[in-house]
């Protein structure tokens, strides 16, 4: 009987640290989400963001400017779009004028102004209008302005775009 409560004592001792070591194992599992990202800065530099407002004072009108009907401000903007994801630019006017004539007789409106990312130009108004696409990675678009002209010309004044640009994700 002792031979055998002895036999029964080293099989407990010895089952009980198995238990305990199966017990004291655990499972971990860790997992994560990369969230979709878009963000825009202006000319290159480091201030990232989802959007931003750009003022570009619009010149006067050559004499070539006139005989073609508009002016053309050739990367009148560089962006850098940053993204791990399909994104799409837009553009919006922040002001429905190109401005006023010092005289006060005449005032530009912003539908006047288109802008073009590799010829391909979307006329500007105070609704966002999608200007470029791509997806994942980092590019530059060369912005390009063109302002019609008025076959008159346009009287001496304060002239500029107030743009907004906004980078989002699909």
């Amino acid at each position: 009987m002792k031979k055998t409560f002895l036999i029964a004592a080293i099989l407990l001792t010895l089952f009980s640290g198995s238990l305990l070591a199966a017990q004291a194992s655990a499972v971990v599992r860790i997992t994560w989400t990369v969230l979709p990202f878009a963000v825009i800065s202006l000319d290159g530099g480091e201030d990232y963001s989802e959007s931003i407002s750009v003022v570009t004072e619009i010149p006067e009108p050559t004499p070539l400017d006139l005989a073609r009907g508009y002016i053309e401000i050739p990367e009148a903007v560089t962006l850098q779009v940053m993204s791990n994801t399909h994104w799409t630019v837009l553009v919006q006017a922040l002001s429905p004028t190109l401005g006023t004539s010092y005289d006060g007789t005449f005032t530009w409106p912003v539908e006047n102004l288109a802008v073009g990312v590799a010829g391909d130009y979307v006329t500007v108004s105070m609704i966002p209008q999608p200007i470029a696409e791509g997806k994942n990675g980092k590019y530059t678009l060369a912005v390009d302005y063109r302002v019609n002209v008025p076959a008159d010309g346009v009287p001496e004044g304060d002239y500029k775009a107030v743009l907004l640009y906004t980078v989002t994700t699909d």
